[in-house]
């Protein structure tokens, strides 16, 4: 026999824009898929959510729980930034779980953010105009202005910037693709530490502990003090393989 137990608990009176006094506690310790405790959470635990979002963006159980962690962790950037991204992938629908994770996470918001995404909500504006931060993974951050257009001249060989063409290849789940990007902009653009982060997790993802030595070998050669996370991930695969 199946038994379903709630998911989200929202202490709330109303299920409307004026929330009670108590609508600002976020309880989730009634799912297993939430019960994370400080003694088991591994450093990079944020980073697998946002890598595995990238990768499926419509898994609705990897955002909440990005988002639960963010709260738990008082990460408040990172969590306006997780609300943001849940938005943005709903594009307008799941309007009652929208409203119990703005409502439910209200306490660690700032004032501001909070304002943002209830404006959001209730004045229907076009998701594409909601703005994130640097955590966010599906905006760009855009910020409102009444100059709607504005021509600026830009070189004829403009490239698009190697980190937004990778995710786009892991939204898309093609991960060889994201690697070769990263790999080629590394070499032109080893001080970018995002770069370095983002292929990392890439090859742990995927196991590919031969591309990750390849890549290994150039980074040494380049003018740049190596990461310490490739020694990191060195480890991790020498390990694996004994």
């Amino acid at each position: 026999m199946t038994i379903y137990s709630q998911l989200i608990v929202c202490h709330d009176e109303q299920n409307n824009i004026k929330e009670s006094a108590k609508s600002d506690m976020f309880l989730l310790s009634d799912s297993n898929a939430f019960n994370f405790t400080d003694d088991k959470l591994p450093n990079n635990l944020l980073k697998e959510f946002v890598l595995l979002i990238t990768r499926k963006p419509k898994r609705l159980i990897a955002h909440i729980q990005r988002i639960y962690h963010c709260y738990q962790a008082n990460l408040q950037e990172q969590l306006f930034a997780a609300l943001v991204d849940l938005l943005v992938i709903l594009n307008g629908r799941g309007k009652a779980i929208s409203w119990r994770m703005i409502t439910g996470t209200k306490s660690k918001l700032s004032d501001e953010q909070y304002k943002k995404l209830l404006k959001y909500m209730t004045e229907n504006i076009d998701v594409a105009l909601l703005a994130g931060n640097e955590y966010s993974v599906f905006t760009k951050g855009l910020i409102g202005t009444r100059n709607l257009v504005q021509q600026i001249e830009v070189p004829d060989e403009q490239e698009h910037d190697p980190l937004n063409l990778a995710y786009d290849y892991i939204e898309y789940s093609q991960l060889n693709e994201a690697k070769e990007v990263l790999e080629k902009a590394i070499v032109i653009q080893p001080q970018r530490l995002e770069l370095h982060q983002c292929l990392l997790e890439l090859y742990k993802s995927t196991f590919d502990s031969s591309g990750f030595t390849k890549m290994f070998n150039i980074v040494t050669t380049l003018d740049v003090v190596m990461p310490n996370d490739w020694n990191i991930l060195q480890a991790f695969f020498n390990e694996r393989n004994q």
